[in-house]
């Protein structure tokens, strides 16, 4: 499966999910939550909280590919 990253502006979750398994635990540390699947392997990850242009700053991406590359 290729990664699917999603934004949600309203709540201010980005979501990157990397395999369509099914998630059996998760970790949470701060704003992060980690899904793992029954083997182990990370499936989603979702970081709450995150203020889109900040992430654009700190990643010194420009806005137009970010929003291309999460769809919003």
């Amino acid at each position: 499966m290729k990664s699917h990253i999603k934004y949600d502006k309203n709540s201010n979750i980005l979501s990157i999910r990397l395999s369509k398994k099914k998630s059996v635990d998760s970790e949470i540390q701060g704003n992060v939550v980690i899904d793992f699947g029954e083997d182990g392997k990370i499936v989603n990850i979702e970081i709450m909280k995150i203020n889109l242009n900040e992430f654009i700053q700190a990643k010194n991406l420009s806005p137009f590919s970010l929003r291309e590359l999460i769809k919003i």
